[in-house]
Formats: C-alpha cells, structure tokens, sequence
C-alpha cells in the first residue's frame, strides 16, 4: 500500500509542481494575480481590489494563498502564485484515492483509478492554472471524504464531522456554494440511491453545519458590515453574469467523456450501466460512481452557462467508472471480441501518437531543434514502440495502461515547454513592458482609458487607473499622464473622446501583447493597445 501511494504522491508533483512558470498567465489568473499583488503591496486583504477597484466577484482564499506565496517569492513570480493551485490539484487526487480505497477496500483498484484521474486531459489542464476552480473542488471533495466516512461509524465521529465542516467552509470560501452544488449533491444522492439514505447523526451534522457557515461565510459577513452596498451590487452583477454568459443549450456537455483524453473510449464504455455493472468486481461501489457521474452530468447541464472547465467536478466520479472497468479488462480475460477490438484501437491509437511526437513537433509544428523538443521525441518514439509490444504482441493490458501513464507523464514533462515556444507565436508581440521604464522614469502616472485587460494588468506590474467618461471622480488630477486605451476604436476617434472630457492628448505607440498569432483563439483585442500622451486643457 505504502509503494502504491507513493508512486501516486510522485506522478503528482512531477506532472503538478513542475513547470508552473511556463504558459502565459490566462484571464481568469490575471484577475487571481494583480488582486494578489494588490492585497501584497496594498494591504487588501479582505477589502480585495483589483486594479485598485472592489473585486467581490469571488470570496478571497484562492487569491489569498497566491498572496502568501508572491509576498515570500515575489507578485510578478508566476510559478510562485500557481503554486498553491498546483498543489490543491494534488490534493484532491490523493484524497479521491484514499476515498475510492475506503470505498471498494482495494489498493489496486484505487491506485488504477487515482493514475487514471491524475492523467486525465481536464485535470491537468486546470491543475496547471491558478484558478478559483480547483480550490472550490479539492476543498469541497475533502469535505464530502470526511462526511463520508462518518457513515461508516455507528457514533457521532466529532473529528471526522469537524474536519468535513471546515474544508466545506473552505470550498465556500474559494468560489461560493459551487462545490455544493457540483461535488457534493451529486455525491449524497448517488450514495443514498446505491445504499440507503444514511442515518442522521444529528448533533454531528448541526456541528458540521455550523462550522462550514461560520468558515464559510466569515469573510462575507465582514464585507457586508463595512461595506454592504458594494458587495450586493457586486454579487447582482455576478448573478446576472452567470446566467446570461456563454449560455449553451443541454447538449453542449454531451461529448464530455473527450475530456478524460487518453481515456475517452473506455470512459465511454464504463457508462454502460447494465453490462459494466453485471462484469465488475464491486457492483455496488460501481453503481454509487455511476449515480455520482449521471447527476453531476445533469445538474451541471442545468446550469446556462457552459464552458469546457466546469466539467472538472465530473471527471472525478468518471474516473472512477473508468477505472472499474478498466480493471475488470486487466484482472479478466474473458472479453466480448468488440473489447479486444476496443483495447487494440484504444491503446494502438496512443502508441501510434507517441511514435509520430517527432514528426508532429518538427514536420507539422515546425518546432524549433531544442532539447525538450528532442527529448520528447526520444521518449515518445521508445513508449510508443513499447505499447504497440504489449497491445499486438503480448496483450498485456496492465503493461499497456502502465505505458500510457508514463507517456502523458513524460509529454507533461517535456512537452510543456515544448507547447509554450508554439503558443508564442505572435509575430507582431510588441509588450507595453518596453516602455514602462521610461514611463516611470518620466514621473508621470499610467491611466486606463476604455482598457480593461487583466494580463496586461497583472504584467505592468502596477495599478493601472480607470478613467471612466461619466464618472468626473476618475478624471486624474495630474495635469500631464500617460494613458493606454484599447484598439476597437480609431485613434483619432479615441483623441476625439478624450477631448470632450477636456484632455489633449498625443499618439505615441501601438501594443499587443498577444502571445499568440492572430487568427488563434486565445489573440484578443483586450491585449492590444494604444499609447498616448495626455495633458488638461
């Protein structure tokens, strides 16, 4: 048991803790990020601004650990401040494992099922970024094990019950009742539909209730005395936000099993309630993960607003579906002839891509010779060879599964690097970071105008003012500043608007601080800018 979760305890920090500095800083980190710079340099620790504004969209815990980590390694150290989401990451998969072993009382199972979620596509992709997200799930999930194991105890476990309230007020605390409503609703009803509604202890659920409302909503409540008005607008906005942004009708998550990667088929399949549930070790343990899948699917399917990261809380049921099944194809050699078929494509297709990594890097791509390039292609040509050995050859599954892991760890370690080189692509990147220095060496203060940008924000590296045309309180009192303003508009349009608030203002340069080429998805119009120079008339 020990070797098992270590191996596991490594594959996670290796694939979580490594490489945090590589890939541009996203929109939603750069909101994290320059609210953690500011409570840093400014002292917001529980009023949290952002660009020197109230930001109550989210509560503040997140922000909060990303703070500690840039006020010892620094605010502009971005492998600092997505530390602590990394490490939530590995949090949540070691404690699923410890679940999923107290759940089937089987180390093997569970350590098929704890490799499984840690190599899943949507888990790595949120894991590496410091968002709200994987703080709400990793605490909510460590709330629901411990609530979980009070069921198995005919007495009050008042430990148990205070542990599982305070990781329930934690998840609050990073994003709200989301938890709630995507890990730990799905988990009680699939629970009580697979064994019976579980006995009520009442003084242990009151105390466990009260802990998370008072860990929960302590931040909250202390906003709401001082500053009350804010905090309802804020949460008002955010409400309406929520439901008229990125609306997709129900069928938008059908094709979420795509989102386990390399496991996708056998995702799938381990759907297939009637036939998997009949073939599996554990039928019971696998009806309660199914029911946790197929109502976590449904409740977020209500939700208007879909995008593909809010599927998270679902891979962790799904893995384990996943791995029920895929251990019953390991321990059992008595397939249909469509799951021989299965295996051979499933397994066959991942080799084949492992093999090809050399001429998908340099043929497609056009990566550029490097060391991580070439590693990577080293090490996917030999796994990939070894798993066309064991499915082909051999038809070894186990081997087969044991490759897989060890291929999606070898392209998080070497392809990481690999992929941020593609990612900065833009041939026209042109960062306003050159003309900081002679912007503060001028001695003049840097205003936004119409320049809502988070990365540039979190980049600049300091408070960026908004001037607001309807809002004469916003105007700045220095009579000469400099200003960045977005690019929708002409400049001479811009110039126009800036004179009939009483500025005279001079172009001076364009920016973009897109990563990317233009045409890709993540270019966009919020990083580029124009520059002026600005004097009151």
């Amino acid at each position: 048991m020990k070797n098992n979760y270590n191996l596991l305890l490594f594959l996670c920090f290796s694939m979580f803790l490594l490489h945090l500095n590589y890939l541009f800083v996203d929109i939603m980190e750069a909101r994290n990020f320059v609210t953690a710079r500011e409570m840093v340099d400014d002292g917001n620790w529980l009023f949290t601004t952002m660009n020197g504004e109230p930001r109550y969209q989210k509560p503040p815990l997140p922000t909060w650990l990303s703070a500690g980590m840039g006020a010892i390694f620094g605010t502009n150290s971005v492998w600092a401040l997505r530390f602590p989401a990394a490490l939530a990451c590995v949090g949540l998969i070691l404690v699923f494992y410890r679940f999923v072993k107290k759940e089937t009382q089987n180390i093997n199972l569970a350590l098929t099922i704890g490799l499984i979620l840690t190599t899943t596509y949507l888990v790595l992709f949120v894991g590496k970024r410091a968002t709200w997200d994987i703080f709400c799930y990793s605490f909510t999930l460590m709330g629901v094990y411990f609530f979980y194991r009070t069921f198995q105890s005919e007495k009050n476990n008042f430990l148990q019950f205070t542990l599982a309230g305070i990781f329930l007020g934690l998840s609050i605390l990073s994003k709200g009742p989301t938890g709630f409503y995507v890990i730990a609703a799905p988990f009680f009803l699939a629970y009580w539909i697979a064994y019976g509604f579980p006995k009520i202890k009442w003084a242990g659920w009151i105390w466990m209730g009260i802990l998370t409302a008072i860990v929960g909503f302590s931040w909250y409540g202390y906003v709401f005395l001082f500053d009350k008005e804010t905090l309802i607008h804020t949460l008002e906005v955010e409400s309406t936000a929520r439901t008229n942004r990125e609306v997709k009708p129900f069928s938008r998550y059908f094709s979420f099993p795509v989102q386990m990667g390399v496991w996708a088929v056998f995702a799938l399949i381990s759907l297939a309630f009637p036939y998997v549930k009949r073939k599996v070790e554990l039928p019971k343990s696998y009806s309660f993960f199914f029911w946790w899948t197929l109502i976590c699917f449904v409740l977020l399917s209500l939700i208007p607003s879909k995008k593909e990261r809010y599927l998270f809380p679902l891979m962790i049921p799904l893995a384990a579906t996943t791995g029920f099944y895929l251990y019953y194809l390991m321990q059992n050699q008595d397939w249909k002839k469509w799951e021989k078929i299965l295996v051979k494509f499933s397994f066959g297709l991942i080799g084949l891509i492992a093999i090809s990594v050399p001429v998908i890097l340099f043929a497609i791509f056009k990566v550029e010779w490097g060391i991580y390039a070439i590693l990577f292609s080293v090490s996917g040509i030999l796994v990939g060879i070894y798993l066309m050995r064991e499915v082909f050859k051999n038809f070894n599954l186990r081997n087969a599964f044991l490759g897989t892991v060890v291929f999606v760890a070898l392209a998080m370690f070497f392809g990481i690097p690999v992929i941020d080189g593609l990612f900065n692509s833009n041939p026209h990147h042109h960062s306003i970071l050159t003309k900081k220095e002679e912007i503060e060496t001028s001695g003049l203060k840097l205003y936004g105008f119409d320049a809502y940008s988070p990365e540039i924000m979190f980049k600049y590296g300091n408070t960026i003012p908004e001037i607001y045309p309807d809002k004469p309180e916003t105007y700045p009192k220095e009579s000469d500043f400099f200003l960045i303003s977005s690019d929708n508009e002409p400049i001479e349009s811009i110039i126009n608007q800036l004179k009939n608030l009483g500025f005279t203002a001079k172009f001076i340069e364009k920016f973009d601080d897109n990563e990317e080429k233009p045409g890709t998805k993540n270019h966009v119009d919020r990083k580029r800018m124009f520059l002026f120079k600005v004097n009151k008339n």
